[in-house]
Protein backbone atom coordinates (compact mmCIF):
# COMPACT_ATOMS: atom_id res chain seq x y z
CA UNK A 1 0.00 0.00 0.00
CA UNK A 2 0.86 3.67 -0.90
CA UNK A 3 0.68 6.51 0.46
CA UNK A 4 -0.04 10.18 -0.59
CA UNK A 5 -1.53 13.82 -0.36
CA UNK A 6 -4.13 15.14 -2.78
CA UNK A 7 -4.12 19.25 -2.91
CA UNK A 8 -7.38 20.37 -3.50
CA UNK A 9 -9.61 23.87 -3.14
CA UNK A 10 -11.30 22.35 -0.08
CA UNK A 11 -7.58 21.59 1.70
CA UNK A 12 -5.07 18.65 1.33
CA UNK A 13 -6.81 14.95 1.18
CA UNK A 14 -4.65 12.26 2.60
CA UNK A 15 -5.42 8.82 1.04
CA UNK A 16 -4.18 5.17 0.55
CA UNK A 17 -4.24 3.39 -2.31
CA UNK A 18 -2.86 -0.53 -3.31
CA UNK A 19 -3.70 -2.69 -6.64
CA UNK A 20 -4.24 -2.04 -10.35
CA UNK A 21 -6.65 -1.87 -12.54
CA UNK A 22 -10.45 0.09 -12.51
CA UNK A 23 -10.24 2.68 -9.76
CA UNK A 24 -12.92 1.88 -6.70
CA UNK A 25 -12.66 4.94 -3.98
CA UNK A 26 -13.56 3.71 -0.79
CA UNK A 27 -15.60 6.32 1.64
CA UNK A 28 -15.55 5.72 5.27
CA UNK A 29 -18.17 6.48 7.79
CA UNK A 30 -17.01 8.69 10.96
CA UNK A 31 -13.62 8.23 11.55
CA UNK A 32 -10.93 7.28 9.04
CA UNK A 33 -10.03 5.06 6.13
CA UNK A 34 -8.05 2.95 8.66
CA UNK A 35 -11.52 1.20 8.84
CA UNK A 36 -10.38 -0.59 5.44
CA UNK A 37 -7.25 -2.02 6.85
CA UNK A 38 -9.12 -5.38 5.80
CA UNK A 39 -11.06 -4.71 2.80
CA UNK A 40 -8.68 -2.86 0.81
CA UNK A 41 -5.85 -5.60 -0.12
CA UNK A 42 -8.98 -8.10 -0.66
CA UNK A 43 -10.59 -5.31 -3.32
CA UNK A 44 -6.74 -4.39 -4.79
CA UNK A 45 -6.61 -7.98 -6.30
CA UNK A 46 -8.42 -6.97 -8.59
CA UNK A 47 -8.89 -3.10 -8.72
CA UNK A 48 -7.25 0.22 -8.19
CA UNK A 49 -8.47 1.28 -4.40
CA UNK A 50 -8.14 4.56 -2.90
CA UNK A 51 -9.02 4.53 0.44
CA UNK A 52 -9.01 8.87 1.25
CA UNK A 53 -9.66 10.48 4.77
CA UNK A 54 -12.49 12.68 4.46
CA UNK A 55 -11.12 16.31 5.70
CA UNK A 56 -11.64 16.83 8.58
CA UNK A 57 -10.57 13.45 9.18
CA UNK A 58 -7.73 11.10 9.78
CA UNK A 59 -4.58 12.92 8.11
CA UNK A 60 -6.27 15.38 5.87
CA UNK A 61 -7.00 18.92 6.35
CA UNK A 62 -9.52 20.36 9.04
CA UNK A 63 -13.13 21.20 7.64
CA UNK A 64 -13.72 24.11 5.57
CA UNK A 65 -16.37 26.57 7.54
CA UNK A 66 -20.34 25.47 7.35
CA UNK A 67 -19.70 22.25 5.68
CA UNK A 68 -22.31 20.15 3.80
CA UNK A 69 -22.62 16.98 2.23
CA UNK A 70 -21.92 18.63 -0.94
CA UNK A 71 -18.74 20.26 0.07
CA UNK A 72 -17.17 17.23 1.07
CA UNK A 73 -18.95 15.32 -2.00
CA UNK A 74 -16.83 18.23 -4.36
CA UNK A 75 -13.85 17.60 -2.44
CA UNK A 76 -13.65 13.81 -3.72
CA UNK A 77 -14.21 14.86 -7.25
CA UNK A 78 -11.52 17.56 -6.98
CA UNK A 79 -9.33 14.43 -5.19
CA UNK A 80 -10.03 12.37 -8.39
CA UNK A 81 -9.24 15.20 -10.63
CA UNK A 82 -5.82 15.28 -8.92
CA UNK A 83 -5.00 11.84 -9.02
CA UNK A 84 -5.96 11.80 -12.65
CA UNK A 85 -9.31 9.60 -12.68
CA UNK A 86 -11.63 10.74 -14.64
CA UNK A 87 -14.38 8.24 -13.61
CA UNK A 88 -14.55 5.32 -10.83
CA UNK A 89 -16.52 3.04 -9.21
CA UNK A 90 -17.17 3.59 -5.71
CA UNK A 91 -18.24 2.24 -2.04
CA UNK A 92 -19.90 4.18 0.61
CA UNK A 93 -20.14 3.36 3.95
CA UNK A 94 -22.30 5.46 7.06
CA UNK A 95 -20.85 9.25 6.21
CA UNK A 96 -19.13 7.55 3.32
CA UNK A 97 -22.78 6.80 1.65
CA UNK A 98 -23.75 9.91 2.33
CA UNK A 99 -20.91 11.33 0.23
CA UNK A 100 -21.26 8.67 -2.54
CA UNK A 101 -24.67 9.35 -2.90
CA UNK A 102 -24.35 13.12 -3.54
CA UNK A 103 -21.22 12.30 -5.85
CA UNK A 104 -23.60 10.31 -7.84
CA UNK A 105 -26.35 12.75 -7.86
CA UNK A 106 -24.31 15.71 -8.40
CA UNK A 107 -21.38 14.40 -11.29
CA UNK A 108 -23.39 11.59 -12.20
CA UNK A 109 -20.71 11.44 -15.29
CA UNK A 110 -17.53 10.99 -12.78
CA UNK A 111 -19.11 7.71 -11.12
CA UNK A 112 -19.13 4.23 -12.65
CA UNK A 113 -20.99 1.75 -10.29
CA UNK A 114 -22.42 2.53 -6.52
CA UNK A 115 -22.55 0.34 -3.64
CA UNK A 116 -24.29 2.31 -0.80
CA UNK A 117 -23.74 0.42 2.62
CA UNK A 118 -25.08 0.90 6.19
CA UNK A 119 -26.81 -0.52 8.82
CA UNK A 120 -30.30 0.17 8.95
CA UNK A 121 -29.84 3.43 11.22
CA UNK A 122 -27.60 5.09 8.51
CA UNK A 123 -30.23 4.72 5.28
CA UNK A 124 -33.56 4.91 6.64
CA UNK A 125 -35.64 6.83 3.85
CA UNK A 126 -37.61 9.26 5.53
CA UNK A 127 -35.14 11.89 6.33
CA UNK A 128 -36.84 12.96 10.02
CA UNK A 129 -36.26 9.27 10.65
CA UNK A 130 -33.25 8.41 9.59
CA UNK A 131 -32.09 11.96 12.08
CA UNK A 132 -33.85 10.15 14.90
CA UNK A 133 -32.39 7.02 14.43
CA UNK A 134 -28.77 8.48 14.32
CA UNK A 135 -29.10 10.77 16.87
CA UNK A 136 -30.22 7.98 18.99
CA UNK A 137 -26.48 6.27 18.18
CA UNK A 138 -24.47 9.52 18.26
CA UNK A 139 -25.77 11.39 21.12
CA UNK A 140 -22.79 10.74 23.47
CA UNK A 141 -20.56 11.91 21.15
CA UNK A 142 -21.97 15.32 20.39
CA UNK A 143 -23.60 16.28 23.44
CA UNK A 144 -22.79 20.04 24.33
CA UNK A 145 -23.22 20.68 28.39
CA UNK A 146 -24.99 23.97 28.69
CA UNK A 147 -22.66 27.07 29.88
CA UNK A 148 -22.45 27.00 33.87
CA UNK A 149 -21.05 30.29 35.00
CA UNK A 150 -18.41 28.66 37.27
CA UNK A 151 -16.94 27.11 34.33
CA UNK A 152 -18.71 23.48 35.50
CA UNK A 153 -19.89 22.74 31.88
CA UNK A 154 -16.31 22.49 30.64
CA UNK A 155 -15.34 19.54 33.26
CA UNK A 156 -18.53 17.70 32.32
CA UNK A 157 -17.38 18.21 28.62
CA UNK A 158 -13.74 16.74 29.16
CA UNK A 159 -15.11 13.57 31.28
CA UNK A 160 -17.49 12.96 28.79
CA UNK A 161 -14.98 13.17 26.18
CA UNK A 162 -12.29 10.85 27.88
CA UNK A 163 -15.23 8.53 28.21
CA UNK A 164 -15.64 8.56 24.82
CA UNK A 165 -12.21 7.66 24.30
CA UNK A 166 -11.71 5.26 27.38
CA UNK A 167 -14.75 3.12 26.02
CA UNK A 168 -12.91 2.82 22.72
CA UNK A 169 -9.97 1.65 24.66
CA UNK A 170 -11.29 -0.64 26.80
CA UNK A 171 -14.09 -2.17 25.23
CA UNK A 172 -14.72 -5.51 26.79
CA UNK A 173 -17.91 -6.34 24.76
CA UNK A 174 -16.27 -7.81 21.93
CA UNK A 175 -12.99 -9.44 24.01
CA UNK A 176 -15.85 -13.18 23.84
CA UNK A 177 -15.22 -13.11 20.26
CA UNK A 178 -11.50 -11.09 19.70
CA UNK A 179 -8.14 -13.07 20.26
CA UNK A 180 -6.36 -10.74 22.67
CA UNK A 181 -2.77 -10.21 20.48
CA UNK A 182 -0.95 -7.43 19.34
CA UNK A 183 -2.70 -7.01 16.68
CA UNK A 184 -6.17 -6.14 18.72
CA UNK A 185 -4.47 -3.83 20.56
CA UNK A 186 -2.54 -2.02 17.62
CA UNK A 187 -6.16 -1.92 16.54
CA UNK A 188 -7.54 -0.27 19.34
CA UNK A 189 -4.56 2.26 19.26
CA UNK A 190 -5.74 3.25 15.80
CA UNK A 191 -9.27 3.43 16.90
CA UNK A 192 -8.28 6.00 19.34
CA UNK A 193 -6.47 8.03 17.49
CA UNK A 194 -9.04 8.33 14.72
CA UNK A 195 -11.45 9.26 17.11
CA UNK A 196 -8.91 12.15 18.04
CA UNK A 197 -7.88 13.23 15.56
CA UNK A 198 -11.56 14.02 14.05
CA UNK A 199 -11.54 17.94 14.41
CA UNK A 200 -14.68 18.98 15.02
CA UNK A 201 -17.56 15.37 15.39
CA UNK A 202 -20.32 17.81 15.92
CA UNK A 203 -19.93 19.81 12.88
CA UNK A 204 -19.75 16.39 10.86
CA UNK A 205 -22.90 15.53 12.18
CA UNK A 206 -24.44 18.73 11.16
CA UNK A 207 -23.80 18.15 7.90
CA UNK A 208 -25.12 14.65 7.71
CA UNK A 209 -28.27 15.72 9.66
CA UNK A 210 -28.61 18.12 6.78
CA UNK A 211 -28.11 15.92 4.25
CA UNK A 212 -31.40 14.22 2.80
CA UNK A 213 -30.25 10.82 1.47
CA UNK A 214 -33.77 9.50 0.23
CA UNK A 215 -34.25 12.94 -1.79
CA UNK A 216 -31.21 12.34 -3.55
CA UNK A 217 -31.12 8.71 -3.87
CA UNK A 218 -33.86 9.78 -6.28
CA UNK A 219 -31.45 11.42 -8.78
CA UNK A 220 -28.76 8.75 -9.07
CA UNK A 221 -29.06 7.07 -12.68
CA UNK A 222 -25.63 4.79 -12.18
CA UNK A 223 -25.92 1.27 -11.14
CA UNK A 224 -26.42 0.60 -7.98
CA UNK A 225 -26.07 -1.94 -5.28
CA UNK A 226 -27.72 -1.24 -1.79
CA UNK A 227 -26.34 -3.24 1.21
CA UNK A 228 -28.03 -2.89 4.32
CA UNK A 229 -26.13 -4.23 7.28
CA UNK A 230 -28.67 -5.83 9.90
CA UNK A 231 -28.63 -6.15 13.40
CA UNK A 232 -30.20 -7.81 16.31
CA UNK A 233 -30.48 -4.47 18.10
CA UNK A 234 -31.93 -2.55 15.35
CA UNK A 235 -34.78 -4.43 14.25
CA UNK A 236 -37.36 -1.59 15.75
CA UNK A 237 -36.55 0.62 13.18
CA UNK A 238 -37.72 -2.26 10.47
CA UNK A 239 -36.00 -3.13 7.71
CA UNK A 240 -35.56 0.12 4.77
CA UNK A 241 -33.72 -1.79 1.87
CA UNK A 242 -36.87 -2.64 -0.10
CA UNK A 243 -37.56 0.86 0.03
CA UNK A 244 -34.29 2.25 -0.67
CA UNK A 245 -34.43 0.34 -3.86
CA UNK A 246 -37.56 1.73 -5.19
CA UNK A 247 -35.78 4.82 -4.79
CA UNK A 248 -33.05 4.08 -6.98
CA UNK A 249 -33.93 2.71 -10.86
CA UNK A 250 -33.05 -0.72 -11.68
CA UNK A 251 -30.87 -0.85 -8.20
CA UNK A 252 -30.28 -4.25 -6.26
CA UNK A 253 -30.06 -5.33 -2.93
CA UNK A 254 -28.22 -7.75 -0.07
CA UNK A 255 -29.16 -7.92 3.32
CA UNK A 256 -26.13 -8.87 5.59
CA UNK A 257 -27.00 -9.84 9.18
CA UNK A 258 -24.86 -8.67 11.27
CA UNK A 259 -25.63 -9.93 14.96
CA UNK A 260 -21.56 -10.42 16.34
CA UNK A 261 -20.99 -6.79 16.88
CA UNK A 262 -17.75 -4.97 15.93
CA UNK A 263 -17.32 -2.70 12.77
CA UNK A 264 -18.63 -4.97 9.82
CA UNK A 265 -16.24 -3.06 7.28
CA UNK A 266 -13.58 -5.12 9.43
CA UNK A 267 -15.68 -8.27 10.85
CA UNK A 268 -16.91 -9.19 7.70
CA UNK A 269 -14.63 -7.75 5.41
CA UNK A 270 -14.31 -11.15 3.82
CA UNK A 271 -17.95 -11.14 2.89
CA UNK A 272 -18.42 -7.70 1.73
CA UNK A 273 -15.54 -7.88 -0.48
CA UNK A 274 -17.03 -11.22 -2.14
CA UNK A 275 -20.56 -8.83 -2.57
CA UNK A 276 -18.47 -6.19 -3.89
CA UNK A 277 -16.37 -8.17 -6.50
CA UNK A 278 -19.08 -9.78 -7.41
CA UNK A 279 -21.43 -6.85 -8.31
CA UNK A 280 -18.53 -4.93 -10.31
CA UNK A 281 -17.60 -7.95 -12.15
CA UNK A 282 -21.37 -8.61 -13.08
CA UNK A 283 -21.96 -5.85 -15.32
Amino acid sequence: MKRGYADTPEGQIHYTTAGEGEPLLLLHQTGSSRQYWKLMPLLAERYRIIAPDNLGSGNSDPLPPNVQIADLARSMIHCMDFLGIEKTHIFGFHTGNKIATEMAATWPSRVDQLILCGHTHSIMVKHEALNAALMAVVWPSIRKFEPEPNGSHLVKQWAAEFGSVAGLWWDTSNFAREKLSPELFQRRRERVIEYLQIREVPEVYRAIFGFDLGARMRQIKVRTLLIEVATPQEEHLGRQGEKLVKLIAGSQLVTVEHAVGGIVVEVEAERLAKLILDFLSSS
